[in-house]
């Protein structure tokens, strides 16, 4: 991998992520809890990050070491709010007072006033709660497993004596 490529590989992962995360939660109806969130606000670092290295690239300037550096920065980000989440799920930390389940869809819906409720926020699933697994971990240790090999990925691509 060339420093060149860096940025592309950063886009692709984070946004892959991103759009993965979005097919479960509209396409398959896995609604996200706030550390899901989160995640996301990370992802979207990395993607606002990549598509400045890449419009610098598209003007004729080699990818600098801060924008790999930076992107490394952003995936451990990802990676940290990941493994919190891990753990949280797996009872290890204890998660945010913002990560409480509301206790049920329809709690508190009054059908003689339904638009009633709408000025109330509404809450998706308890962070300790992982709707989904996939070989024994859940979609947030598989993006932290993920997001870790993107922030192994722009530190290999920062190795190189030309950045050009």
């Amino acid at each position: 991998m060339t420093a060149k490529q860096a940025p592309w590989l950063a886009l692709l992962i984070s946004g892959g992520l991103l759009v993965g995360a979005w097919i479960f939660q509209y396409g398959f109806d896995y609604p996200p809890c706030t550390m899901c969130y989160w995640q996301r606000h990370a992802h979207k670092v990395v993607l606002v990050i990549a598509a400045i290295a890449i419009a610098l690239q598209i003007g004729g300037k080699p990818f600098s070491k801060l924008f790999g550096i930076l992107l490394t920065l952003a995936f451990l980000g990802s990676v940290y709010m990941a493994f919190w989440h891990v753990g949280v799920e797996f009872g290890y930390f204890e998660g945010p007072k913002l990560c409480a389940a509301d206790g049920g869809g329809m709690a508190g819906f009054d059908p003689n006033d339904p638009l009633g409720g709408l000025d109330k926020k509404i809450k998706g699933p308890a962070c300790s709660e992982a709707l989904w697994h996939f070989l024994g971990l859940s979609m947030a240790a598989w993006n932290g497993i993920i997001s870790l090999f993107g922030a192994g990925l722009m530190l290999f691509s920062l190795k190189g004596k030309s950045n050009a």
